[in-house]
């Protein structure tokens, strides 16, 4: 038996099923008419039927390193309304977990390593503690991430984004062994996790779903991920990493992109000509950059000039994908032929779910959109769960990709859809807006991916606020934080989100500002790397020195890259603070091979510091070259596991790049 299929097995021996929900206000079991289940390739199909036609259908998946998904199904079979589906769970299981004592009344803290640890990521929210496990406690017996025997910690998203206020991700760890979770809902989710003695519940589903479903229709909820361990904390990071670039991320898969990109960026209020003239320059000069990125602005009737993202009116027509005529003459043509003239791939920035109220759209076809909260309300909310607005809006995106041989499509989302979704529900039908959205959003990924075999898509939300299970499978977060907007942001920023963003995204991708310093480049390496040094055309652009830098740059970055989707270590605490450094370790379990990133900051009085590895072959020895002098030290990987590697940097605010392998 697959050890997938023995886990799940043991989840819903006691419970028959891995939800629940109430049905009229009765517990779902106490309704229950039959079941069924109904093996297959790669799984289950488990069918649970109940009273007025109403059948749940649970998509029970088996995947690689033990975990296992599922999803769920709720469909109206019967020729009247369904009962009233409430409390809904689409996870309620128990986790089998090593014993644990209620916490004992004492003047004394416990060790953490005997008390349960749910790490759980801060959602994108412009801060330095995006998804940052490690969160302010409230007192000084409450440490956030500890779960006592009888305690229940709450989780949930906020404003209908899935990574913003919590992210949809979990870890439990207790004594060597835990589990991880995902929740696959691209709304607005919600969990709790309740430590018993000798095990701890899970649940998890849509948040203040309560409703019924008219005659024939079907819908699907939120799915569920759950990968069991047995190893160090720091390796089950680790083992979920490749579970996602295994099972999940549409990287590597037939036809599609090898890696992540690394893009150079322009603005799309940039006009054409100026854009070409840039391209080729930056062909001419041999930067090393396999995408160019344009952002928005390109699109609308103004006439009003628009050289950077701060002037112009552009934000004005959003929901208007007419290419402006005014930038760019031949509708974007001679912009993409010029990037795959020069053997690169075309990215360009599109939001097509929020419309500002003026937009044509809106006008012509008011039914499109979800009715404003307040009739002054200046954005539109796409309802991507009415057919016609979401044909329309597929329609419009291929006919952008297929003309303008789009690689990678971005799509953003600049709003906060949960009060519009509320306000558009029915009393009895609270949920059914958000619900029909995201399986439209869904739908429409699926089709644009089955329609272009080489699409990728960029998942965007006011940076990395759309970051959960399901996206992770249709799309990769290439700006997963806004705080990297501005062109000169702290590099530190960059520093510690690697820390924190990589533990739970193999995949994810950052910006370098528009300087192109060791330091700040450093920084920033990141699986997808977006680069701005030629993005606005108010800034000077094509000075040689610049360009010779930027390419320097850039190759190293390349060097570095295959290890960025590797292993990933922390080697110290997350954080912005300007007296510390920052460092981690980044290693490829298939060679033994490596990179060591350290950073000491502006305002560190240590020069030194002293880093032990992790993963490291005892009984081998390893070559260190330093990337700078290219000097290369031989260490036993025992000396590196045990006593650590000593790093120097006499000057503040420097960076120190070394790659590792095996003598051998």
């Amino acid at each position: 038996m697959h050890n997938a299929q023995q886990f799940f097995e043991a989840l819903i021996t006691e419970s028959r099923a891995p939800f629940c929900f109430t049905y009229d206000g009765a517990p779902f079991a106490q309704c229950l008419l039959a079941e069924k289940r109904q093996p297959t390739a790669d799984g289950l199909i488990l069918e649970y039927r109940f009273p007025d036609g109403l059948t749940v259908a649970t998509r029970v998946t088996y995947h690689t390193f033990g975990a296992v998904e599922w999803v769920n199904t709720f469909s109206a079979d019967g020729d009247t309304p369904t009962g009233v589906i409430g409390e809904l769970w689409d996870a309620d299981v128990f986790l089998p977990m090593a014993y644990q004592e209620k916490r004992p009344r004492s003047a004394y803290l416990r060790p953490e390593k005997d008390v349960t640890q749910v790490l759980s990521p801060a959602g994108s929210n412009l801060s330095e503690a995006e998804f940052r496990w490690q969160r302010a406690g409230a007192n000084a017996f409450d440490a956030p991430h500890l779960l006592f025997a009888g305690w229940k910690k709450r989780f949930s998203a906020s404003g209908g984004r899935s990574s913003q206020g919590d992210a949809p991700f979990f870890n439990f760890h207790y004594r060597g062994e835990g589990y991880f979770a995902a929740v696959g809902w691209t709304g607005q989710w919600h969990a709790e996790v309740q430590r018993e003695e000798t095990s701890l519940r899970f649940r998890a589903g849509i948040e203040d779903a309560n409703f019924r479903l008219l005659p024939g229709e079907k819908i699907r909820t939120a799915s569920i991920v759950l990968l069991p361990y047995r190893t160090h904390v720091d390796d089950s990071f680790n083992l979920w990493r490749r579970l996602v670039k295994a099972d999940f991320s549409l990287i590597g898969q037939p036809g599609r992109a090898d890696h992540a990109p690394f893009c150079a960026s322009l603005w799309g209020g940039m006009p054409s000509d100026e854009a070409v003239r840039r391209i080729k320059i930056i062909n001419e000069a041999d930067i090393p950059v396999d995408t160019v990125w344009m952002d928005a602005g390109w699109y609308g009737p103004s006439n009003k000039p628009s050289p950077d993202e701060f002037e112009g009116d552009w934000g004005e027509h959003t929901g208007d994908w007419r290419v402006n005529p005014h930038l760019h003459p031949d509708g974007l043509r001679e912009v993409s032929r010029a990037v795959h003239e020069g053997g690169k791939n075309f990215l360009l920035w599109v939001e097509p779910e929020r419309l500002r109220s003026q937009v044509p759209t809106v006008k012509t076809h008011p039914a499109y959109c979800f009715a404003p909260v307040r009739p002054e309300d200046e954005n539109r909310l796409l309802n991507l769960g009415f057919e016609d607005a979401l044909q329309a809006c597929f329609e419009t995106l291929a006919a952008l990709i297929e003309d303008l041989q789009i690689d990678w499509y971005r799509q953003d989302f600049n709003m906060d859809p949960l009060p519009v979704w509320r306000f558009n529900d029915a009393p009895d039908r609270r949920g059914i807006s958000e619900i029909k959205h995201i399986m439209g959003l869904y739908r429409l990924w699926d089709a644009l991916l089955a329609k272009f075999p080489h699409l990728m898509i960029d998942n965007c939300a006011s940076g990395g606020r759309r970051i959960d299970i399901e996206t992770l499978r249709r799309s990769v977060p290439l700006w997963r934080s806004d705080m990297q907007c501005p062109a000169n942001f702290a590099p530190e920023l960059a520093q510690t989100h690697a820390l924190q963003f990589d533990l739970w995204l193999p995949y994810s991708g950052t910006g370098v500002g528009r300087a192109s310093d060791v330091y700040r480049y450093r920084s920033a390496f990141a699986p997808a790397l977006n680069t701005g040094f030629a993005y606005a055309a108010s800034e000077p652009f094509g000075e040689a020195q610049t360009l010779k830098q930027v390419k320097r740059r850039a190759q190293e970055y390349l060097r570095v890259r295959p290890w960025l989707s590797e292993d990933v270590y922390p080697l110290t605490s997350p954080g912005t603070e300007a007296d510390t450094w920052n460092a981690r370790q980044l290693h490829r379990p298939s060679d033994s091979s490596g990179v060591i990133l350290c950073f000491r900051r502006e305002k560190s009085p240590f020069s030194e510091a002293v880093f032990p590895l992790r993963a490291l072959e005892r009984g081998k020895t390893y070559l260190l070259t330093d990337a700078d002098t290219n000097e290369t030290v031989r260490i036993t990987g025992d000396e590196l596991s045990d006593t650590g590697i000593c790093i120097s940097l006499p000057e503040k605010r420097s960076a120190k790049l070394l790659f590792y392998k095996t003598e051998n």
